[in-house]
């Protein structure tokens, strides 16, 4: 059990969220990196629809109140014991009671298959404990679902292994080369483009695709706002239904990209939207981050999310596996 002593720039409890309730007007919410909430949750031996805690930027300090198991994915936000030793990322460790975990927000050293950038997920064994509303533990302050009665974490807050003792994940560790962060693959964002082109006019696609744009510090869960030349267009139309991954074109030209709790439905232009595959490096980006999109197919997109699935699928079985064997060896010595 860890309980809060700094929240830092923010910690939130999230899972996969709340998908199918856009027609009530509650967004997916759920984790930013979707990939690496559910790379914690496998270190963690945790089902796939258990909590993480999602921590921004660093800042945040836990106070371990009894030993247990901590898996760490995502981004290697300079984790740290208050003996100096260094929690990396990408691996299941054990911490002590009345240790103090810090977040730095300052590696040591990349963490092989992690990503760079602004969110660390960390699981507990089995999950994190969570009251569900409307079926998820995925925190949404804005109509206050989730998490801490509805709310991101306090100092004095705990977050509770679902199966508290339980340290047989401690040194589970992410496979080097095998399923790394999707921000790891060099290139840009992938985009599907439409619905709106007919608002945009002729060029839009080509022109956001060329852009070079800057990830403005007005971002935040809700959507990333990026700087650079703006696009023609951004007319309000007949609202209908977004997605996360939806690239609105408001009045500025500067494009929003709508992000899990974003809204379900807007008047702006979308000129595309990003691949599901590439959300979690979306939800990496800290303020100042320069990013690029590059036009695909659907059905390329289509095929993109399910090979990362099937990567992480193989990375899972390979790790409960490993599970099963120091479990009979540790009943052989027994």
């Amino acid at each position: 059990m860890l309980e809060v002593a700094d929240p830092g720039f923010g910690l939130a409890l999230q899972d996969r969220g709340r998908p199918g309730l856009a027609r009530l007007g509650v967004p997916p919410s759920g984790a930013l990196d979707a990939w690496g909430h559910a790379a914690a949750l496998i270190l963690a031996a945790a089902p796939r629809d258990a909590a993480t805690a999602e921590l921004t930027l660093g800042g945040t300090e836990l106070l371990a109140l009894e030993t247990c198991a901590v898996a760490l994915a995502g981004a290697d936000l300079g984790a740290e014991l208050d003996d100096g030793r260094a929690l990396p990322a990408g691996r299941v460790h054990r911490v002590p009671a009345e240790a103090r975990i810090r977040f730095t927000g300052q590696p040591a050293s990349p963490a092989p298959g992690m990503a760079r950038g602004a969110r660390a997920y960390l699981a507990l064994a089995g999950g994190i404990a969570a009251e569900r509303v409307l079926g998820s533990a995925a925190t949404l302050p804005s109509a206050g679902l989730g998490g801490f009665g509805g709310r991101a974490a306090r100092a004095g807050d705990r977050l509770v292994p679902a199966r508290r003792g339980d340290l047989a994940a401690v040194g589970h560790a992410w496979p080097d080369g095998t399923a790394p962060h999707p921000s790891a693959t060099p290139g840009a964002v992938r985009f599907v483009p439409g619905p709106d082109l007919a608002w945009l006019g002729d060029g839009a696609v080509a022109d956001f695709a060329r852009g070079a744009w800057t990830v403005s510090a007005a971002s935040d869960r809700m959507g990333l706002r990026l700087d650079g030349a703006p696009l023609a267009g951004g007319e309000e139309i007949l609202s209908h239904p977004l997605v996360p991954g939806a690239v609105q074109v408001p009045a500025s030209g500067l494009p929003l990209v709508l992000l899990a709790d974003g809204p379900t439905i807007g008047g702006y232009p979308v000129v595309g939207v990003a691949a599901r595959a590439d959300l979690p490096r979306l939800g990496q980006l800290r303020p100042g981050d320069g990013v690029r999109f590059r036009a695909v197919t659907a059905d390329e997109a289509r095929l993109a999310f399910a090979r990362q699935q099937a990567a992480l699928e193989r990375v899972a079985a390979a790790l409960a596996g490993d599970a099963v064997w120091h479990r009979l060896a540790s009943d052989a010595r027994g």
